[in-house]
């Protein structure tokens, strides 16, 4: 593929992205080639290559006689697919903890000071600010993994996290929740003290907690 078309497709894979985490395509949807093409202002040819590059996000589907389809929703997917990202994030946390950079430090800490900002008051705060901070606390985590495939393959997890999150709480959500720093803080303490048995144990429950709060609000 030459670099023109390289970048087009590449145009198209961003674009068809935002058009899912914002639900313009909707879980279980069929993805419409024509649709696309008046919506991109492109031919087929870069699309097919778009989509099938976001087939590895695990929010798009391939299906015979049928194309692509946004993924469908459901409580056993939700569960399945926390398991596994929560045993990803946790494996490239402990890369991180045993690692050690100084740079995964500082970041860790950065990322924990303003998080603590958005949640230290235990006051109602908007999901979207929340969420942007958590998720870069999260990232901070697991910045000091050296594991590039592992790590391409959780960007990509963190994709269809947030797929989900849209999916159940609104990709526009703009309602008040009520935050604590506590565990946040306790994972990042266990963490920056190197005991990285306890601190990955503690980020896994936590992640997975995530999912049980997903669920309880799943088909409302």
């Amino acid at each position: 593929m030459n670099t023109k078309k390289e970048t087009l497709a590449t145009s198209c894979s961003d674009k068809i992205k935002e058009l899912i985490l914002n639900g313009e395509l909707a879980a279980g949807e069929k993805i419409k080639g024509d649709y696309l093409k008046n919506y991109l202002g492109c031919g087929l040819s870069p699309i097919r290559e778009a989509l099938s590059r976001l087939l590895g996000s695990g929010v798009i589907e391939l299906f015979d006689n049928v194309g692509f389809k946004v993924a469908p929703l459901s409580s056993e997917m939700i569960v399945n697919f926390y398991r596994s990202y929560a045993k990803v994030e946790k494996l490239l946390f402990s890369e991180s903890i045993i690692n050690h950079y100084d740079e995964w430090e500082s970041n860790l800490v950065a990322c924990l000071y303003k998080l603590s900002k958005i949640e230290g008051s235990n006051a109602k705060v908007e999901y979207s600010l929340w969420s942007a901070h958590n998720d870069r606390f999260h990232d901070a985590l697991i910045s000091g993994s050296d594991l590039t495939e592992l790590n391409i393959f959780y960007k990509n997890l963190a994709f269809k996290r947030l797929w989900l999150n849209n999916c159940v709480y609104g990709a526009a959500n703009h309602k008040l929740i009520t935050t604590s720093h506590r565990e946040h803080n306790k994972i990042a303490e266990l963490a920056l003290a190197g005991d990285e048995a306890t601190a990955t144990a503690l980020l896994y429950k936590h992640t997975m907690n995530s999912c049980e709060m997903l669920l309880s609000n799943f088909g409302k």
